[in-house]
């Protein structure tokens, strides 16, 4: 492996939120930058692996924390009253800015896991970039999962999340192995749209208690990679969810099933497995070398 560089940033929303990350640097001038957004409830530690990876082929890679989350986390969480959606409208755009002034020169892309690719028609900012990839990211209805995982979801919003809020004030999913805790308006939000077959997009929220962004028309390719053995950003779930949004430069869905990558199974998180680096992560290369 490559001698890798890396630099811890703090970056101060509008509405006055610190958010913490690092930046990894590859040797050599870099081809691209790649923020990468991570899945709810996931702290950028997870994607450490797959960000040398990235490293390793050229590429700057921005890891962050969400507001509430991980190292970003710097208040009490029954304490913080932010919402779901301000991911998408303050964070995320807060982050693409701060590497669009540090690297005024180099392209900038974007990789998003689950949430970190639903929120993306919310980046006020978003023709910053020249690309994206959007991984396991779709609808989170849970009438569109399987039995067994729908069951564990209504467990979770419905029974585990509302007796966590009212005795701890949050969600404490972390000690459990569920997630990383949450604040409490992040998760009824998110409970909220989950309700919904389209999700964010449902008529209850879209241009309503959210703005309708541009998700109709983006200005940058978008490459999303979805496996048939994931609970929540199944085929039908990612359909659905992506039938909603629209590039002008298109947007293009790539489904594995675990028989052609010759494994037991690739689930919602297993995209950043090691496992895949000759398979998925050789695929989202040469998904961020094609925007360059």
């Amino acid at each position: 492996m490559k001698n890798i560089s890396s630099e811890g940033f703090s970056v101060v929303t509008e509405d006055g939120v610190t958010l913490k990350g690092e930046l990894l640097y590859p040797q050599g001038n870099p081809r691209g930058v790649v923020q990468i957004n991570a899945a709810t409830g996931a702290t950028r530690r997870y994607y450490v692996p797959f960000a040398q990876y990235l490293t390793e082929h050229g590429f700057i890679v921005c890891l962050w924390d969400y507001r509430g989350m991980g190292e970003s986390a710097s208040k009490a969480l029954s304490e913080l009253d932010y919402s779901f959606s301000e991911i998408g409208l303050k964070d995320m755009p807060a982050i693409l800015d701060f590497l669009k002034s540090k690297f005024s020169t180099i392209p900038i892309l974007g990789i998003g896991h689950s949430v970190g690719g639903q929120q993306l028609g919310l980046i006020k900012n978003n023709q910053i970039l020249k690309g994206f990839v959007a991984v396991a990211t779709s609808a989170g209805f849970p009438a569109f999962m399987p039995l067994g995982y729908r069951l564990k979801t209504l467990y979770f919003f419905y029974v585990f999340s509302p007796i966590s809020i009212k005795l701890k004030g949050y969600v404490a999913a972390k000690k459990f192995g569920i997630m990383e805790d949450l604040p409490k308006n992040v998760l009824l939000e998110w409970r909220d749209w989950c309700s919904k077959p389209d999700y964010l997009f449902a008529k209850e929220f879209y241009g309503k208690t959210i703005p309708k962004g541009n998700y109709k028309n983006l200005s940058f390719p978008i490459q999303v990679l979805a496996a048939t053995d994931d609970p929540i950003a199944n085929p039908t779930s990612v359909k659905r969810f992506w039938s909603h949004i629209a590039s002008d430069r298109g947007v293009s869905i790539r489904t594995y099933t675990p028989a052609e990558l010759g494994v037991a199974k690739i689930d919602h998180f297993g995209f950043f497995r090691k496992s895949f680096k000759q398979s998925i992560w050789k695929d989202i290369i040469s998904s961020l070398e094609n925007f360059l």
